[in-house]
């Protein structure tokens, strides 16, 4: 604060004096670092903390610029903005510069090999504001322009007050040295290209990348922190948090209690031989697996083994892990989310704070509590997105874009990840061209940051290979628990059908089974819709059909797959993928269109999933349109060729006491066949610390074509939102503009869905083109209530 040294007059911020930000944020860097218990070499382990102290009392070096705080000191906006946008206020490149230096003083004092350490700093820095890139292109752009404005910077600076801070601050740096042999400095970090080729493609490369990441990303966190004043806002130590909770819990709801209910007793099987297993594991092994069927009670057994594998870590290692819970799709988050919060809420009478459990993904509500200070808005959106809480619910895309990233606000939250424990649920759900590349990150990740990590699933895919101890199975009897299953028979139609002819035979099937519920599963949005509009031709007031796809609102699909669970009528249920995974429903007949096996098997736990006395069907079809089978349109040739051939080898009608048997085959294929190209690629990416092409070569979640986001004005709520929406958009302040949309954003996004560009017409489309609009007026036009996104032309199909 402003009230300390205040003998000095050199700012970092309108409110804050340059010395403090500085110490402020090399106290919470280092204090970051020390707080971790890392597995790099003893020698660099013991440098780190001091390495990322000097990063946070050089980083705005350049601040000290006359242009700079004529700058900060500026009231006038448009002035303002002109001395933003003149090179000599800039302050990164100059601060980098000034950070190798002080960095190599540091370590001639020090006897180590680190010679890459002030090239890494002067990387880290130089990009502390922006995205990182490629190495070689930051040494080369040091070019004769650039050097020209450091040296007038250089002249610039308030040298009389810079010296005394840093005499204060960081007494190991002559300042006058610094000036007097610039161009030998900068000179020095033009050899950096050369410096760093000597680490970069070599065995050891995958642990010189995360030692980047960690160091940029501790210096990221604590600057923003800092600069937000929310530096003790929140504990690196974790807060109590009980090692029984799930125990608890499961006494109060009395699961643990003999019980003749079959799938009780195999949940309990399973949750016992699990928490069994605590006091033989060895710490040393930080790769784990849950491989039992689904509706064993996943969720919680392996957070409750998450609790209290933290506790034996901390008896052993005095820290205390945070556990991040993984989640393939936003669909599933808010549902394990709502789990968590009332287990806490029923064992200790209390709502959970926020930075005991938060939930993290692109469209959460912008709110952080604790029990001493409560946030909102640009406050809330900083602790959130920095994970500061001690279980965090998120995202397969938040995990590994910030694994892998050159993104400034992903890379933010990277040093959260070391020392945790890391439960990935549905892991399955990766593409399998990144199978290679996910498994050299893990192992990586798991010896350098000694992070844990939980897979849960029931089709687990061969990632790891359990038979040569690379991942510890923590359901020993699995393979009895799987043969006990006895639930459905999974039923194989390789025979190709139209929608037409597939619909005639439905109604036969709703028909002769009345009291019976359906659910079919299809692979494109169209094909649900046309099956839809069949089915409700013969509907009656007895039966219940839903309607369920991304074209219409999340807010509708809620709203219907809770009614879905809650209805006790009979009902029909029609809908894409998006109700496969997660989704707790308990269905009679099930159809799924042809798709990769671990999407059959889930579709397939929707199936008269908690075990009722007579065993159901999921039967498996292949349908096509007039130009291909319609699997084809969404999934790979390889996936699907395996998934038939599989099919094909365990018979027509194939018991779930046969699906470990059948999984473990067709993963088998895959692993096989598959190509490691694209993961490989990757790799190098990594080793090189290619920053600048990340995105290019991985994308978890591919875009085969351009959508655009639609809002829908589908109810008076939703016309509400978007007036005001239309309100902050005419806000001219940057700042006030993000702080009033966050008030609104998670909201705003329950109406909005996105529709590939070519489908969407013009008129209903913005002026910017960057979101298109449908009021309720031109809902008749666009948008049907039932089906949702279908825009009409004088009442007929635009598409």
């Amino acid at each position: 604060m402003m009230n300390e040294l205040s003998s000095y007059n050199l700012l970092s911020h309108p409110d804050e004096y340059l010395i403090n930000h500085l110490l402020d944020v090399a106290n919470l860097s280092k204090k970051s670092i020390l707080a971790k218990k890392l597995s790099f070499s003893n020698e660099l382990n013991t440098l780190l903390p001091e390495i990322v102290n000097i990063l946070g009392l050089c980083h705005d070096f350049g601040k000290s610029t006359a242009n700079f705080q004529e700058y900060i000191r500026c009231d006038d906006p448009k002035e303002k903005q002109s001395l933003k946008s003149n090179p000599l206020t800039k302050h990164s490149l100059i601060s980098a510069v000034f950070t190798y230096y002080c960095l190599k003083q540091y370590l001639q004092q020090q006897i180590n090999n680190f010679d890459f350490l002030p090239y890494l700093g002067f990387l880290i820095v130089k990009r502390h504001h922006g995205n990182l890139d490629n190495p070689r292109s930051e040494f080369s752009s040091l070019d004769q322009q650039k050097i020209t404005i450091l040296k007038q910077q250089l002249k610039n600076i308030v040298s009389e007050e810079l010296i005394a801070i840093y005499s204060k601050i960081l007494p190991i740096v002559n300042l006058e040295s610094f000036f007097n042999n610039f161009d030998n400095i900068i000179q020095e970090i033009k050899t950096g290209r050369s410096v760093l080729r000597n680490y970069l493609g070599k065995e050891y490369s995958f642990q010189f990348y995360l030692l980047f990441q960690l160091m940029y990303s501790t210096l990221l966190n604590a600057d923003k922190m800092c600069a937000s004043k929310l530096q003790n806002a929140v504990n690196d130590q974790c807060i109590e948090f009980s090692v029984d909770y799930v125990e608890s819990y499961r006494r109060i709801m009395n699961w643990g209690v003999d019980s003749k209910d079959r799938m009780d007793k195999l949940r309990n099987e399973v949750y016992y031989e699990v928490m069994n297993k605590i006091p033989s594991i060895d710490l040393d092994d930080k790769i784990y697996s849950m491989n039992v069927p689904t509706g064993m009670g996943k969720t919680l057994t392996s957070f409750s083994f998450a609790l209290k594998l933290r506790e034996k870590i901390e008896q052993k290692y005095h820290y205390k892990p945070r556990i991040i819970y993984v989640l393939p799709f936003l669909s599933i988050i808010e549902q394990n989310f709502s789990v968590f919060e009332q287990v806490i809420n029923k064992v200790s009478n209390k709502k959970p704070t926020t930075n005991q459990i938060l939930k993290h993904h692109h469209l959460s509500e912008i709110f952080y509590d604790s029990e001493d200070e409560e946030f909102r808005d640009l406050e809330a959106l900083l602790l959130m997105e920095g994970w500061n809480a001690e279980i965090i619910v998120t995202t397969f895309v938040q995990l590994f874009h910030t694994l892998i990233s050159n993104k400034n606000h992903s890379l933010r939250k990277f040093h959260q990840i070391a020392n945790s424990i890391i439960i990935l649920d549905e892991i399955q759900s990766i593409d399998h061209n990144y199978w290679l590349l996910i498994k050299r990150l893990i192992e990586e990740v798991a010896k350098v940051f000694n992070t844990y990590f939980i897979f849960i699933s029931a089709t687990l895919p061969l990632i790891f290979d359990e038979k040569n101890n690379e991942i510890t199975e923590l359901a020993d009897n699995k393979q009895r628990i799987f043969k006990e299953m006895d639930r459905v028979l999974l039923h194989y139609i390789p025979d190709v059908m139209t929608i037409n002819d597939f619909a005639q035979v439905l109604r036969k099937e709703i028909l002769a089974y009345p009291q019976k519920d359906f659910l079919i599963v299809l692979n494109t949005i169209n094909s649900v819709k046309t099956l839809y509009k069949e089915l409700k031709k013969h509907s009656n007031e007895k039966t219940k059909y839903y309607f369920l796809s991304t074209h219409i609102t999340p807010y509708e699909r809620l709203a219907r797959i809770n009614d879905i669970k809650d209805d006790t009528q009979r009902k029909v249920i029609i809908s894409t993928q998006l109700i496969e995974a997660g989704v707790d429903i308990d269905i009679d007949i099930v159809y799924r269109d042809m798709a990769p096996l671990d999407s059959i098997n889930q579709v397939a736990g929707r199936c008269n999933r908690n075990f009722g006395n007579e065993k159901q069907k999921v039967t498996i079809v292949n349908l096509k349109d007039n130009k291909k089978e319609l699997c084809k349109y969404i999934y790979s040739a390889l996936l699907i060729k395996n998934t038939r051939e599989v099919l094909s080898d365990f018979g027509a009608v194939i018991p779930e006491s046969s699906f470990l048997e059948m999984n473990n085959s067709y993963y088998r294929k895959i692993k096989e066949s598959q190509s490691t190209d694209s993961a490989r690629e990757v790799i190098t990416l990594i080793e090189e610390l290619q920053f600048d092409k990340f995105f290019k070569n991985f994308q978890l979640i591919k875009e085969d074509y351009e959508k655009k986001d639609i809002f829908v004005e589908i109810n008076k709520e939703a016309k509400k939102i978007w007036k005001e929406y239309t309100e902050i958009i005419t806000i001219k302040d940057f700042l006030e503009r993000k702080k009033r949309f966050l008030k609104i954003k998670s909201e705003f996004y329950n109406y909005v869905i996105s529709i590939p560009k070519s489908k969407v017409p013009d008129s209903i489309m913005l002026e910017t083109k960057s979101l298109g609009y449908i009021s309720q007026k031109e809902l008749p036009y666009y948008y049907d209530l039932e089906i949702g996104f279908e825009p009409t032309e004088g009442g007929v199909l635009i598409f």
